[in-house]
């Protein structure tokens, strides 16, 4: 149980040998590479010459295949001037920098290759610091609590520090565990559709199982030519997820898939609020059940045995980014507004320190 894990995790802190005094950091090496223990109050040691490879020259020229994927090219030319000239050379690397770290990306835009690479150092360095200074703050939170915990088994921060340390441990164990057995939960997934057609124009009708009445915008009534037809006796109020306003009903609509015809009656609901998101047609249980359906996710179709219709589910390529799909996406545009979302935190960061600073 978890008590017991607690209680094994706090054991083992208790009768964890005492670890020898720390000693001095030693004198920063003469080859001129990056010094953090200045900084850090001797939390680690200064790195020696073979680990400052962004320092001076490069040794030889930059290591490349075609093909040569972003992590690739970093782990084989750790050198800045190797990597950011094949960064400049390849589209494909600046692509994929571009995907993982927009603002990196931006920043390397046409400047040239001593100045880009002059950036990616600093970058670089900012975040070895940043790196560091986290790393020796949980040494000393972690060192901390096992003298509270050394000092009083019972102490209540050192248990619950402990205890927390114990739980994200549980759920890590999981994460990878899952990760490595179906890791396509990870995944986004795409609700079913399928192609059909009332009065003859073309509708991507919205399979739902778990509806309980079958659907249709007013948007969508008065494209099909449906909307005097809707009897507002039946108004009233559809609760769910959320909540909306039924205009209406209209008893029979002829819902065509495929080559068959299946008369459907059809709550219609009013436009949705600013902001929120239109339902054109939900295909709900209530006609699900009428016509006897079967969602077929093996087969990925959708399959009325009356009429023996089998309709596929439609792909991520012919839906919208409105139904989940890829349909008109803008790989461009998507990423020209990430870029403005990052820069906005970045701002918004900057300022919140000058604030704490001042």
């Amino acid at each position: 149980g978890t008590d017991t894990d607690l209680q094994s995790l706090i054991a083992a802190q208790l009768h964890r040998p005492q670890q020898p005094a720390r000693a001095a950091a030693p004198a920063p090496a003469a080859s001129g590479g990056l010094d953090f223990s200045s900084l850090l109050g001797g939390a680690v040691p200064a790195p020696a010459a073979a680990s400052a490879p962004g320092s001076g020259k490069p040794t030889g020229p930059p290591v490349y295949y075609p093909g040569m994927a972003l992590d690739d090219a970093m782990q084989h030319n750790p050198h800045p001037h190797n990597f950011v000239s094949l960064l400049i050379q390849h589209d494909h690397l600046m692509k994929e920098l571009r995907y993982h770290q927009p603002q990196m990306h931006q920043k390397l835009q046409g400047q040239s290759l001593d100045k880009a690479v002059q950036i990616w150092r600093e970058e670089m360095v900012k975040g070895s610091i940043a790196g560091a200074l986290k790393h020796a703050e949980a040494s000393r939170k972690r060192n901390d609590m096992n003298e509270r915990l050394a000092k009083n088994p019972n102490d209540p921060a050192a248990k619950e520090y402990f205890g927390e340390i114990e739980r994200k441990r549980k759920v890590d164990s999981q994460y990878y565990q899952m990760m490595e057995q179906y890791p396509e939960s990870m995944g986004r997934v795409l609700m079913l559709y399928v192609e059909a057609k009332i009065n003859s124009h073309p509708i991507q009708a919205f399979v739902d199982s778990g509806a309980q009445m079958t659907i249709m915008s007013k948007k969508v009534a008065t494209m099909v030519g449906l909307a005097d037809l809707i009897d507002t006796r039946f108004a009233g109020v559809a609760a769910g997820v959320g909540t909306g306003k039924i205009l209406g009903k209209i008893h029979i609509v002829q819902l065509q898939i495929g080559s068959s015809y299946y008369p459907c009656s059809v709550s219609v609901m009013d436009d949705p609020a600013p902001g929120a998101t239109e339902m054109p047609f939900l295909l709900g249980l209530d006609m699900l059940k009428r016509h006897l359906c079967q969602l077929d996710l093996r087969s990925g179709v959708l399959r009325f045995t009356v009429g023996n219709e089998e309709i596929p589910f439609l792909h991520e390529k012919d839906l919208s980014q409105t139904q989940g799909g890829t349909k008109g996406f803008d790989a461009q545009k998507a990423n020209e507004e990430l870029e403005k979302l990052m820069a906005k935190e970045d701002k918004k960061d900057a300022d919140g320190d000058q604030e704490m600073s001042s």
